[in-house]
């Protein structure tokens, strides 16, 4: 294994951890993403990991909001796998959006296609918050204009992150 492949791994692990600690986090105070997922039943389970053996996380909905369950792939209803680490770097590192790696068939979708739609929906609101400004113009139509709540929202967001990360390192 090269030291490069092992960087782009470490890379890839880190912004799963940060994606699930962040939808966490939003889950919890932004009314857009609540109602995003309040027609999810509860226990609904998602993944997201590289193929083929890893990282993963899964995240899992429990009453009106999304919690993350751990490392790897827990026996998910929906699971999105990237098919090496290099097609997992760009997406996750917010060098590229999401449809764009489906569409140049860096991930493969395992699930309800209508409820993976509804995943990668909630995700992009999860990314508004995760991701600086100058990053979601380059991957997305149309940069969210966000008001003053959601703004405080993401600060709170970016200042916790680190604290949530070191949290969820242990799950």
């Amino acid at each position: 294994m090269s030291v490069g492949y092992v960087v782009k791994k470490s890379v890839v692990s880190t912004s799963l951890l940060a994606l699930a600690t962040a939808f966490e986090m939003v889950s919890k105070s932004d009314p857009e993403l609540k109602k995003e997922i309040a027609d999810w039943e509860d226990g609904r389970t998602f993944s997201m990991g590289v193929l083929p053996e890893g990282p993963a996380i899964t995240l899992k909905k429990e009453g009106d909001r999304v919690v993350y369950m751990g490392k790897g792939i827990k026996n998910p209803k929906l699971t999105i796998y990237f098919k090496n680490v290099d097609a997992a770097l760009l997406p996750l590192a917010g060098m590229m959006g999401a449809h764009t790696a489906f569409i140049q068939h860096r991930a493969i979708l395992h699930g309800n296609i209508a409820e993976a739609m509804q995943t990668n929906r909630a995700l992009a609101i999860v990314q508004n918050y995760l991701l600086p400004g100058i990053i979601l113009k380059g991957i997305t139509k149309r940069p969210p204009k966000m008001n003053a709540s959601q703004l405080m929202l993401k600060a709170k967001v970016m200042a916790l992150l680190g604290a949530g990360l070191a949290k969820n390192m242990i799950k």
